[in-house]
């Protein structure tokens, strides 16, 4: 009995154990699958979110390569342009230095024009003397007579009944040459007034009114960056020949006065219009060609070029009829062309041009 009891409770406690462990490995079997089947699972659902986000990231890449390559196109573009606008400024350029030479070849065969009649003037007062014969003797013939020429003087014409006087009044009066204009400029005024060229300018206006004929008119106008009246409060009027008093108040005015500012040439040529009637002959001293045209410049830094421009723009607001001018030209160093831009603006309204000597008219 007892033998048979000790076999029954192996055999309960073997059946036990295999359950227990049958048990295990029947969970384990469970945990496993679903495990799986979880994983599966994230990964069937990870996978389209993944690919989407590749597709995203693929799509911006293929948008910022298309951005940068129509960036470069338009680079390109712009380069192309570029050289382009470059190639006709090239073939411009080429054209206005071409037209530049052959214009320069004929404003030099004119200045030496221009400097032979300087140089084969045999006046004492150094003005051009180029007149021929007959001309003089028939200009001689005329002297006297109203409205005519009361003298004629080493190819330098004086009269007409309406006498307009225009004196460069601006800085480069002061002195001859750059670094003295500059040095003067910054005196006080009555060294201003002093100085040389400024009283020969001064003088030749003085000069001019004593030649007037005492039955013609005249009237005196400054001009710098604007134009001026001697005597404001003879704006716009003729003045009489034969009237001492005001010719001296004019000599007085002008000797307080000192130059100063750019020279508009567009300024003095618009004194013609406010004076009725209109001058039928201009005395216009002047010393190099305009800085200026109508209004004053930001920079007063201009090229020859400039100032050949302003001078045209200038001639060009001159009424139909121009009366002759006569040009009495103090001349400036580091203006070449003025000399022969003054020339012709004479030779085609029917004025004398000169170029006087230093001790001329002192």
């Amino acid at each position: 009995m007892a033998k048979q009891r000790e076999s029954n409770l192996f055999t309960l406690s073997f059946l036990d154990v295999m359950s227990c462990g049958f048990g295990a490995v029947i969970l384990l079997y469970v945990i496993i699958l679903q495990y799986n089947q979880d994983f599966e699972s994230s990964d069937t659902v990870s996978k389209p979110q993944a690919n989407s986000e590749q597709i995203s990231i693929l799509e911006q890449k293929l948008k910022r390569l298309l951005a940068l390559e129509e960036s470069e196109a338009e680079r390109l573009n712009r380069i192309a342009l570029d050289d382009q606008k470059k190639i006709t400024s090239i073939e411009l350029a080429e054209i206005r230095v071409k037209n530049l030479i052959a214009e320069n070849e004929e404003k030099k065969l004119k200045l030496q024009e221009v400097q032979k009649r300087v140089s084969t003037g045999a006046s004492k007062q150094g003005f051009l003397e180029d007149q021929e014969l007959e001309q003089v003797t028939a200009l001689k013939a005329t002297m006297n007579q109203a409205g005519g020429f009361k003298e004629v003087l080493t190819g330098m014409r004086l009269g007409g009944s309406h006498i307009l006087i225009l004196l460069d009044s601006s800085s480069s009066m002061l002195a001859e040459d750059l670094v003295n204009i500059i040095r003067r400029r910054n005196m006080v005024k009555q060294e201003k007034i002093l100085s040389p060229k400024w009283q020969r300018g001064i003088a030749f206006v003085e000069w001019i009114m004593e030649k007037i004929p005492e039955e013609a008119k005249y009237q005196v106008v400054l001009f710098n960056e604007k134009a001026n009246y001697v005597l404001p409060d003879t704006a716009r009027t003729w003045l009489d020949g034969s009237d001492g008093e005001i010719r001296e108040k004019i000599q007085t005015s002008l000797k307080g006065i000192a130059p100063a500012g750019g020279t508009s040439l567009y300024q003095a040529f618009s004194v013609l219009s406010s004076l009725s009637p209109m001058p039928d002959n201009i005395y216009l001293l002047i010393d190099s060609l305009p800085t200026m045209n109508k209004n004053i410049p930001k920079d007063y830094t201009v090229s020859s070029q400039d100032r050949r421009e302003y001078f045209k723009k200038s001639v060009s607001s001159l009424p139909k009829k121009v009366p002759p001018i006569n040009i009495i030209l103090f001349p400036m160093e580091a203006d070449p062309y003025a000399p022969i831009e003054y020339w012709e603006l004479a030779d085609k309204t029917g004025g004398s041009f000169i170029q006087p000597q230093k001790d001329w008219p002192r």
